[in-house]
């Protein structure tokens, strides 16, 4: 099986966006194959849907026009720039031409431009990452998880972080909403009741002391992450305990939750306070991967299995 080197993901890449092009890898080499949509008979095609481990050649990951377009217009909305962010959301609205359009912005002006350039690329690299995984699975490999998140930069400079105590907190329950909305399409009603209201407990009623808040703004006022964490007191001793993490959809998979839990393990190092734990329990496996990948261990496990079954 071939190995994803820089120059495979820049060649799947090239395959993934050409709309007019069949694209196909050799399933040793990692050489980019391409047949004209219009050419491409019955042969061909059954030929790329066949299993990687039937086929030299695997298809490349889809790549539709409207996911570019989404990525366009998420990456729009990272933009703090007011009047940039305006512009190119403007852009896209037009009936016709957005690509086009939204080019036209950027070409005006380069910085922003390299970082529209450096987040679609990454962006598609962790598409190209999570279809090589189920390659690597479909051939009885272990899969290879998440790379080390290399946006911590980008992150940084696309959102600001602002911190502050319980009052924060209180302007930011349509966040805390939405995070139990989306906890209960995934588990049963009492786990999630059970969990938040705990969770709620500790946030609002507990003491002032050690809490605070921190909120990630693409925009101004609008927050796109929120993390609380409180220091715990033991004797003399103390820890850091992050209780609460959640990231609207739409901003995921940028690096920006585990960004937030660096951020405030170095709050906590600012303080010397030693040692983190994130206890949330409907963060996913992969964000612990994520964690993983900068040197968090994991602490304990969560299961959960109907009793029926």
């Amino acid at each position: 099986m071939f190995e994803l080197t820089d120059a495979v993901v820049e060649e799947v890449i090239f395959g993934m966006e050409n709309q007019n092009c069949e694209s196909w890898i050799d399933f040793e080499t990692g050489t980019l194959f391409e047949r004209s949509c219009e050419d491409a008979d019955a042969e061909d095609v059954e030929l790329a849907e066949l299993d990687a481990a039937t086929t030299p050649r695997v298809r490349v990951p889809e790549w539709s026009s409207q996911a570019g377009f989404k990525l366009m217009e998420d990456f729009s909305r990272t933009v703090y720039d007011a009047v940039v962010r305006g512009e190119l959301l403007a852009a896209l609205a037009r009936g016709r031409g957005v690509f086009r359009a939204f080019k036209n912005v950027l070409d005006a002006r380069p910085e922003i431009e390299k970082r529209w350039y450096e987040y679609k690329h990454k962006a598609m690299r962790r598409v190209i990452v999570e279809w090589y995984d189920d390659l690597r699975e479909r051939q009885g490999l272990e899969r290879l998880g998440p790379e080390p998140d290399d946006l911590d930069d980008l992150i940084a400079e696309d959102f600001e972080l602002r911190e502050g105590g319980r009052d924060l907190w209180l302007d930011l329950q349509p966040i805390f909403r939405a995070s139990i909305a989306e906890a209960l399409e995934r588990f049963p009603e009492a786990v999630v009741e059970y969990e938040y209201t705990r969770l709620e407990a500790e946030i609002a009623a507990g003491p002032d002391e050690g809490l605070r808040v921190l909120v990630a703004e693409a925009v101004p006022g609008e927050a796109a992450g929120v993390i609380v964490m409180r220091t715990i007191f033991v004797a003399d001793r103390s820890f850091g305990k992050i209780v609460y993490l959640y990231v609207k959809p739409e901003r995921r998979r940028l690096g920006l939750g585990r960004r937030l839990v660096e951020a405030a393990r170095e709050s906590f190092a600012a303080s010397s306070v030693h040692h983190v734990i994130v206890d949330m329990p409907f963060l996913g496996e992969e964000f612990g991967q994520s964690l993983g990948a900068v040197g968090y261990k994991a602490f304990g496990a969560r299961w959960i299995k109907a009793a029926e079954d």
